[in-house]
């Protein structure tokens, strides 16, 4: 009797820890921040940000994951990323040529602009897809969710700040001409303070703006014209000037695409600034695999 009992109440607990939400760790290793997050299914309970380290960034982010207690850790790391081995990261130098899994050996490791794009497309309660996520940034990142998952390629899919014959200028992956050497932080000067002078009506910045729409337009319709995406959001912090650089590029976009139009299209930018890290915490909790 008592072992019929011990195994009722057996089953029942796991029956009730099967719906149980699994708190998870997401961190978002940036160019300039790192951003923290505590998730327990799809709702955000903590969330943090700390600058980025300019040397070693690895002690960091080991002694961020020792200041929590969950089991289920996600990581999103700007990489390009192969076997977890960092072949390129050209905003994070510290990161390349390391094998991530050496370090953190129980973490779902992930490019950061997939881990925003599947972040963005779990917020909007997984209802557009294909989303296509352009991150701006230190650098310019690309992020596909297809299927209700995101696209990996062979390991990091979307580079699309790496697509070259935008300038003259080389980029800190070491070719010339990439687009973010034309739209990243890095290396656009005083976007910031563009930005709060275009809110003041700042003519010489609202025209930059505009400039910067129609470029970033001639980056992403190549992208537009072969995945034909239902909804396109735009994140990282250059995305704050979004209503500035917007109807340029809207514009640009019904002049470069065919069969397509912006119309078509959704446009918005990122529902949270820590959505890399929400979307690395939730795949961490296993939600990917339940898909």
């Amino acid at each position: 009797m008592c072992l019929i009992v011990y195994k009722s109440f057996s089953l029942f607990l796991l029956y009730i820890l099967s719906f149980t939400p699994i708190m998870a760790l997401g961190i978002d290793v940036g160019g300039t921040k790192i951003c923290v997050v505590v998730v327990d299914g799809k709702e955000i309970l903590e969330k943090k940000q700390y600058r980025t380290p300019k040397k070693e960034v690895i002690p960091a982010i080991r002694s961020i994951i020792q200041n929590y207690e969950e089991d289920k850790i996600g990581l999103a790391v700007p990489c390009y990323l192969r076997d977890s081995i960092c072949k390129g990261a050209p905003n994070v130098k510290s990161l390349e040529g390391k094998r991530l899994r050496d370090y953190f050996r129980d973490a779902y490791i992930i490019n950061d602009a997939a881990a925003m794009a599947y972040g963005e497309y779990v917020l909007r309660d997984e209802q557009y897809e294909p989303l296509l996520l352009i991150s701006l940034g230190t650098g310019v990142g690309g992020g596909l969710v297809i299927h209700g998952k995101p696209y990996k390629g062979k390991g990091s899919g979307m580079e699309i700040g790496h697509i070259k014959g935008f300038s003259g200028r080389r980029c800190d992956c070491g070719k010339i001409g990439c687009l973010e050497t034309v739209l990243g932080g890095k290396y656009v000067e005083n976007l910031k303070e563009r930005y709060i002078k275009a809110k003041n009506g700042d003519k010489e910045s609202l025209t930059f703006f505009e400039n910067y729409g129609v470029t970033l337009a001639r980056g992403i319709a190549p992208a537009i014209q072969l995945l034909d995406p239902e909804i396109i959001v735009f994140g990282g912090s250059v995305s704050e000037a979004y209503r500035f650089f917007f109807p340029s590029l809207k514009n640009e976009l019904r002049n470069l695409l065919s069969f397509i139009t912006p119309e078509d299209i959704l446009f918005g930018r990122a529902k949270d600034f820590c959505s890399a890290a929400f979307g690395a915490a939730v795949l961490a909790e296993g939600h990917e695999r339940r898909l």
